[in-house]
């Protein structure tokens, strides 16, 4: 059986047990820039990260572009495009 693991912008990865796949979540109020840094330091670690795309947090084009780059650039291969927030 595979198992994922989904963690916060708080969670220290030294901790974390030999799984593949590690959802970073992306509160309200998180910075895009800081999830898109988590998941590089997780990629170092030899984890597959999977970093939320929440639209409702995603202010505009630009910043979904932004965020998109930097993930590629870390190494990111897979998202989890969520609708996120409580707002509509």
């Amino acid at each position: 059986m595979n198992f994922s693991l989904e963690i916060t912008m708080k969670t220290d990865l030294s901790n974390l047990p030999k799984v593949k796949d590690v959802y970073i979540t992306m509160l309200p109020g998180d910075n895009f820039r800081l999830v898109a840094k988590k998941a590089k330091e997780l990629v170092q670690f030899g984890f597959n990260p999977v970093p939320h795309f929440p639209a409702r947090s995603i202010k505009n084009l630009n910043e979904l572009k932004e965020y998109v780059a930097i993930c590629e650039e870390n190494g990111v291969k897979q998202v989890l495009v969520i609708g996120g927030s409580t707002q509509p």
